[in-house]
């Protein structure tokens, strides 16, 4: 272990992830409030290669005596190697989600872009400010997400063929052959999205705490099993949600509110969050207003201030993304009297002008 002159109030490794390899750097918050980067290399994303950062790592941490912990981002599944690996040797892990990395490393200064520079960052950030831990999904719940954005995967391809066996079907004189395997190939998707659907049910039953709640969650008209599926899948049980706000901006749906001095712009959700909540909450938005009382005079309040049925749609998938939370956390059905009671379980935030969106 290296000897330096400066106290160390904080210590972490920044770890900036590609598919390939990734870049380290040990960072500390001396006690004069002063960043400091006191070493940084190069790993391959192998098992190998997790393995000597680890002891890396310990070798080139500042302190003894303080908890070195660890930062990355949520960089599609090429980080989840790194964390799990230091996760299992019983370190203090913190995902970000990539907005929140990109807004600090902008906030720094930083005008390029390199693997070093993000790990820089990253490294920084774990020392500035207190991120939450991060806690890995139990057994069923990464099962359970690798079906669901599985069947995302299929529905997309499935959509992407028909719109070219249409296309194709009605061009000038076309080739029966090519139609009949495109038919052959939309069939067999919808067959893959079958199993994977029946799969995820199966999986949901032989869970007797989340097929509880799930059930709980699914009383809520326009909610099915698939979508609180994805939810749930996506947000691991809501085991790193603290409350609704936090979890609307997870799935994007926080308000960007553009103002300066008398000017005001108009105010719309960032989108920078998770897309598989906001695509799975679209279509149940437009019927839970068909089924709930409620639900159908917050639509209608909202489409005759805003007149844009599309800003309302965005309004009713926070709501429901918040009432999906809560009666995940409280273990309760859904109230058909809900709103009636005066019981709001929401606050109500500036709405936004778009939809949902990748």
């Amino acid at each position: 272990m290296k000897k330096f002159k400066f106290k160390v109030l904080k210590q972490n490794v920044g770890i900036d992830v590609s598919k390939e390899d990734f870049e380290a750097v040990v960072a500390v918050l001396t006690d004069n409030y002063d960043y400091k980067a006191v070493a940084q290399k190069k790993f391959k994303n192998t098992k190998t290669g997790i393995k000597e950062f680890i002891t890396w790592s310990e070798k080139n941490k500042p302190s003894s005596f303080i908890a070195l912990t660890y930062t990355m981002e949520a960089t599609g599944v090429y980080y989840e190697d790194i964390a799990y690996s230091l996760f299992e040797n019983e370190q203090v892990v913190h995902v970000v989600l990539p907005n929140l990395a990109k807004k600090f490393a902008e906030s720094l200064g930083y005008k390029s872009k390199t693997d070093k520079l993000d790990a820089k960052s990253l490294g920084r950030m774990g020392v500035e400010r207190n991120l939450s831990r991060w806690q890995p999904c139990s057994k069923n719940l990464k099962v359970l997400k690798d079906l669901t954005r599985e069947r995302a995967k299929r529905q997309k391809e499935k959509t992407k063929i028909k719109n070219q066996f249409h296309a194709l079907k009605h061009s000038k004189n076309p080739y029966q052959p090519t139609l009949d395997r495109y038919e052959e190939l939309i069939s067999f998707l919808k067959n893959q999205i079958k199993a994977i659907e029946k799969e995820i049910k199966e999986l949901i039953k032989s869970d007797e705490v989340l097929n509880k709640k799930i059930k709980n969650i699914t009383s809520t008209p326009g909610l099915g099993i698939i979508t609180v599926a994805i939810i749930v899948a996506e947000t691991n049980g809501f085991a790193s949600t603290k409350n609704i706000k936090q979890l609307q901006s997870y799935a994007g749906y926080d308000i960007r509110i553009r103002e300066s001095g008398k000017w005001k712009g108009r105010s719309k959700i960032s989108k920078k969050g998770n897309s598989y909540i906001r695509h799975a909450l679209y279509f149940p938005s437009y019927t839970i207003i068909s089924y709930s009382e409620y639900y159908k005079s917050f639509y209608g309040r909202l489409v005759e201030k805003k007149e844009k049925s599309l800003i309302a749609s965005v309004a009713i998938q926070r709501k429901l993304l918040g009432l999906t939370y809560t009666l995940w956390k409280n273990d309760t059905c859904f109230d058909p009297n809900y709103g009636h009671k005066k019981m709001d379980i929401h606050r109500e935030l500036h709405e936004p002008v778009s939809s949902f969106g990748q």
